[in-house]
């Protein structure tokens, strides 16, 4: 986060939200450095969240804030790329993701604007974490329109999209199974052809119709998006009336995919 933030958004003047690109703002207009900032708007947030919020997250969170600043004012400030301004941007957005993705796959935080919101959510118990989090990054992003214009506002908001894309592949793992129910007459047919013809695993789920009052099993599986067309192959091959539902299974723990040790 501090390489991204050093040698790509303050450099450029590309102000992302969080109390990086407060003190990109403020050092723009004050020369305050990095490091300095950080710690200051930092302060007063950890006086209350150590009276709110638990120990563990607090100690992880104090020790997230200080590396940060540590290493905003210990890494140099230079470009990877001087002369391409967009290989920049996507550098830094992937090195700013990936760090992000990092600190909250393990429920962790480096302070800022996300511990800010997580106090406000007590003062706004009406509004979510996510909301508050992102009024207060915009405001901040809005901010750096009127020091750096708003061309660099634009390239700043495509950088945040970014950032949250890669986070989430950090956190969620870059793979999206596919939860997959099958609802047919033939379910014995198609259930023997998944479980031993392509070796995956499927569930029986007594189900009934609301209509028809009528119990039938429901098929439930769990397999690759490549693994998809095959699925929708064999459910077609016994019956082509049969009612299928696919859908994202943004995260699967267990036998065959990850285990909880992981």
């Amino acid at each position: 986060m501090a390489a991204a933030t050093n040698t790509v958004f303050q450099p450029m003047g590309i102000v992302t939200g969080g109390f990086s690109g407060l003190g990109i703002i403020l050092w723009e207009t004050w020369r305050i450095p990095l490091w300095a900032a950080n710690t200051i708007l930092n302060v007063p947030l950890f006086f209350a969240a150590c009276r709110y919020k638990k120990k563990k997250f607090f100690l992880n969170t104090l020790s997230g804030a200080v590396l940060l600043s540590v290493f905003l004012g210990v890494l140099p400030r230079f470009s990877f790329f001087p002369k391409d301004f967009y290989v920049n941007l996507i550098l830094g957005s992937l090195l700013m993701g990936i760090g992000l993705g990092i600190i909250l796959q393990e429920g962790n935080s480096t302070g800022g604007t996300d511990l800010l919101a997580s106090l406000l959510k007590l003062l706004f118990p009406h509004m979510s974490i996510a909301v508050l989090l992102g009024i207060l990054d915009g405001m901040i992003v809005f901010a750096g329109i009127f020091v750096f214009g708003v061309e660099n506002a634009c390239y700043a908001l495509l950088c945040i999209y970014g950032i949250t894309k890669i986070t989430d592949v950090v956190v969620e793992g870059p793979s999206i199974s596919k939860l997959i129910f099958i609802i047919s007459e033939k379910e014995e047919e198609i259930s023997e052809e998944i479980l031993y013809r392509k070796k995956r695993g499927v569930t029986k789920i007594l189900s009934q119709g609301g209509y028809t009052k009528k119990q039938i099993p429901m098929l439930m599986c769990i397999v690759s998006k490549k693994e998809v067309p095959v699925i929708k192959e064999i459910v077609k091959k016994y019956d082509t009336k049969a009612f299928v539902i696919i859908s994202d299974a943004r995260e699967t723990i267990g036998e065959g995919f990850v285990d909880f040790s992981q």
